[in-house]
């Protein structure tokens, strides 16, 4: 039987440590061939609303201990807009009332059946917080007390989440572009996790005096500059367009999350290659950079002193990331009798592809 989850579903299934130990599991098989990734591809075509681009997404990793391999997939109009003085990149909710597509399928490596269908919502974004956080593990001060939060949606949220269950956070502080929704995340969280988390009206009041400082945006623009960059800190970034290139020269450390698989981009003849929604990475030699799993495995030293400045950036996203995400979330689902259960004759055929 294929399993069938909502994000409710899903939600329920997720747990910290699971999710935690999956991943550094997965990332420690990595480096030995037991685990791989295929890079990202977008493919891109015009569309009919002004200045906006239909884009479909895929990338796929296995793992071979979790017998798993995950497919993810997202179909959507994206648009670059301005809002509150920042540029970023939007998703359009034109599917159904006001939603968006976006799937994580799993795959059997051992008789290659669909074993789930879930929504990919919830699972982008821990995939992205559980690195950022084991990234934080092995190179963040162990005695790190105060978060500077840059963002206030669903990628913020998640990522305050997992950095404090790896360091013993006790103050926060966020910033976002619009008042009302860093005052509203504030409010949220504080309630949640039970701890002091105080909306700031600037990056600079965010990041200063910070032990950890993650970026969690959809900027298009950087957020973050060297200078900003205290003794001691570690700070985070989720993607290359929040940071600038003095971030790069003024840290110490820096860890990417992989040196292979940079994102393809597959246009029709015509199409401008310079369209707002596509962003593409700055040149960049990845290869000098040591990755997260290095760390993880003691290939690589990470802070050796309290006065350095530790930076890991989640360069681009890997589906080994989806697989352990989707493993955690299947095996707990399956264990507690979670979602549906449809026929898995229904994706079978007798004809050889």
């Amino acid at each position: 039987m294929t399993l069938i989850l909502n994000n409710d579903d899903v939600e329920k299934a997720l747990d910290k440590e699971e999710c935690l130990q999956a991943m550094d599991e997965a990332y420690h098989e990595l480096p030995v061939g037991r685990a791989v990734n295929r890079p990202t591809s977008h493919i891109y075509t015009a569309h009919s609303l002004p200045q906006a681009t239909y884009s479909f997404k895929s990338v796929e990793g296995a793992v071979q201990k979790f017998g798993i391999l995950a497919l993810r997939i997202t179909s959507d109009i994206v648009r670059e807009e301005k809002h509150d003085g920042s540029t970023r990149l939007e998703k359009l909710p034109l599917a159904g009332k006001g939603q968006y597509l976006g799937l994580v399928q799993l795959f059997s490596i051992e008789n290659g059946e669909l074993l789930a269908i879930m929504p990919d919502g919830l699972i982008q974004q821990t995939r992205v917080a559980v690195t950022s956080a084991l990234a934080a593990r092995a190179l963040c001060r162990e005695n790190a007390t105060t978060l500077g939060l840059l963002g206030s949606g669903g990628q913020a949220r998640s990522h305050l989440r997992f950095l404090t269950s790896v360091r013993p956070i006790q103050k926060v502080k966020v910033f976002s572009p619009n008042p009302d929704h860093r005052i509203t995340f504030a409010a949220e969280m504080e309630k949640e996790m039970e701890i002091p988390v105080e909306a700031v009206n600037s990056v600079e009041n965010a990041v200063k005096s910070c032990d950890l400082v993650c970026s969690a945006t959809n900027s298009s623009r950087p957020m973050m500059t060297g200078a900003l960059l205290e003794p001691g800190v570690h700070y985070n970034a989720i993607r290359e367009f929040e940071v600038d290139e003095s971030v790069f020269e003024k840290s110490h450390v820096i860890a990417i999350h992989t040196r292979y698989g940079g994102i393809q981009h597959f246009l029709p003849p015509g199409l401008k290659e310079d369209l707002p929604a596509i962003r593409r990475e700055k040149p960049r030699d990845w290869s000098r950079y040591p990755e997260i799993s290095d760390f993880l495995i003691g290939r690589a030293t990470g802070r050796t002193t309290d006065q350095q400045i530790t930076f890991f950036l989640n360069n681009v996203g890997t589906g080994v990331q989806f697989a352990s995400m989707g493993y955690c979330v299947y095996r707990r689902a399956k264990q507690a009798g979670m979602g549906r259960e449809i026929p898995t004759e229904w994706f079978l055929q007798d004809i050889k592809p």
